[in-house]
């Protein structure tokens, strides 16, 4: 059987055991036939068989009848009178021949020799042969049995005894049978297809439980293993997959905390590196100056003058690092534009799985000038919070727009484990995360785009209930 690559596995476990017990089913009912077949063709040889032991009880019958009957002729020539009477009485043709093959005589018509094909067998085993042939001009078929016959244990002649069957009711019970194999045949197939279906699609039922699982798997859902309480052959594979997901949590935080480390230990080198080259001539002047300081000298107002120049031109320097680390800590230069909120923060919400987010909106429009990337940065943010924030797998987020005439506010909630009181003073701080991923500057970022656009954010929580943070901006 070949399969196509898109062919799904159910299916193919469904096609493989239809096939199967068809090619089992048909198989049984072609040697049950077969054997029935052979059935039918033993049970009129055997009957053939029976009524020439018949006529040779006969033939001992009417000889025991006639004791005057001394030789062997006259013995057969009594059965030879009565060939007919006792052909018509067992509904055979009897055929008599004598021990050569010559025949003597026969209830048939047309009288011929013994075939030598029969006569060598007979002779040389002593025992019946049995042959069949088929008359297709008359659709007949024809079975003769050829035995010797006896007297006082000794053979005296060979007697023929021929049954003739219409050929056309043979085909026709061969041909019922076929029907009824046929027939078994399809309702065996019906319920082996009904068995086969149910059970591949109670196997693949799990297997695509576990593939449901699997397509939740990133960073965020790394904390949710799979649950499968069945022990059986799909339980290794879960308990490796809940046991890899447990490494990969580990490695991801202790990842994510060396990033962090390392950025800011980069970060503060390279402070103190551009720092620390005008802080060496600075203090090399100064302690130049202190060391040759004489109190009496009158050129020690221009040296005061030189000493300060050299001061401040070494801070403005200090001063110009500073600020080229601020200016580099900046967001982009904004592009404000008149945009859709609705549709923007929709297209925001999208990204993340569906049976989570919840999207409201009491206006189908809402134009407001803003950057459309930094508006997407803050729903998307707060969003990836709350998602994160929930341990549970009932995971909800409720995104929702209310327009009002003067502003309006964007609302996010969550069905998280909430903020816990000390953490709340400090959630919009730089550097500040209670999660192993992230540098702690996401909400900050945040609160500055806010309120850049002279807008407001600010939360309510509740410990294992949620989170709700709310946005607004003034039109």
């Amino acid at each position: 059987m070949i399969f196509s690559n898109n062919t799904f596995f159910r299916y193919k476990i469904f096609i493989a055991m239809v096939s199967l017990n068809l090619v089992f089913v048909t198989s049984m009912a072609l040697f049950n036939f077969y054997k029935d077949t052979l059935k039918v063709r033993h049970n009129k040889q055997q009957d053939l068989v029976e009524t020439e032991t018949k006529i040779q009880d006969t033939f001992r019958y009417l000889v025991d009848k006639n004791k005057n009957l001394t030789t062997d002729d006259e013995k057969l020539q009594l059965l030879n009178d009565r060939i007919f009477e006792i052909a018509n009485v067992n509904n055979t043709t009897i055929s008599i021949y004598d021990l050569k093959g010559n025949i003597f005589n026969s209830s048939r018509n047309v009288k011929t020799n013994l075939d030598a094909l029969v006569l060598e067998p007979l002779l040389n085993n002593k025992k019946r042969v049995i042959t069949e042939s088929i008359d297709e001009k008359n659709n007949l078929s024809i079975y003769h049995v050829y035995h010797f016959l006896f007297s006082e244990k000794q053979p005296i002649a060979i007697i023929e005894v021929s049954n003739i069957s219409n050929h056309a009711s043979l085909f026709l019970h061969l041909k019922m049978l076929a029907k009824q194999y046929f027939l078994a045949i399809i309702i065996l197939l019906i319920l082996s297809g009904y068995a086969a279906w149910f059970i591949s699609k109670n196997l693949t039922k799990k297997i695509e439980a576990i593939s449901r699982k699997l397509t939740k798997t990133n960073v965020e859902y790394l904390d949710t293993p799979i649950d499968y309480p069945e022990n059986d052959e799909i339980k290794p594979l879960v308990e490796s997959y809940n046991s890899m997901l447990g490494k990969l949590q580990e490695q991801t935080n202790q990842l994510a905390k060396t990033e962090r480390e390392e950025a800011w230990k980069e970060m503060a080198r390279q402070v103190a590196h551009e720092i620390n080259n005008p802080l060496t001539p600075l203090k090399l002047s100064v302690q130049n100056f202190q060391r040759k300081y004489n109190p009496d000298d009158p050129e020690n107002e221009e040296k005061i003058r030189n000493l300060t120049q050299v001061v401040v031109h070494q801070i403005d320097i200090i001063y110009s690092i500073a600020k080229s680390f601020s200016d580099f800590a900046k967001m982009p230069t904004s592009n404000d534009t008149l945009i859709d909120v609705v549709k923007t923060i929709k297209y925001s919400v999208d990204i993340f799985p569906d049976h989570i987010i919840e999207f409201y909106t009491n206006v189908d429009e809402l134009y407001y000038k803003i950057d459309g990337i930094y508006l997407t940065r803050i729903i998307t943010n707060i969003v990836k919070n709350g998602i994160q924030s929930i341990t549970h797998n009932n995971k909800k987020v409720r995104v929702e727009i209310k327009n009002k005439t003067d502003r309006f506010i964007i609302s996010i909630e969550d069905n998280g484990s909430g903020i816990s009181e000390e953490n709340r003073d400090r959630v919009f701080e730089q550097k500040f995360t209670t999660k192993s991923t992230g540098m702690g500057l996401g909400l900050s970022m945040v609160k500055k785009i806010v309120e850049d656009y002279n807008g407001k954010i600010w939360f309510d929580t509740e410990i294992d209930e949620g989170t709700i943070f709310y946005i607004e901006f003034l039109k």
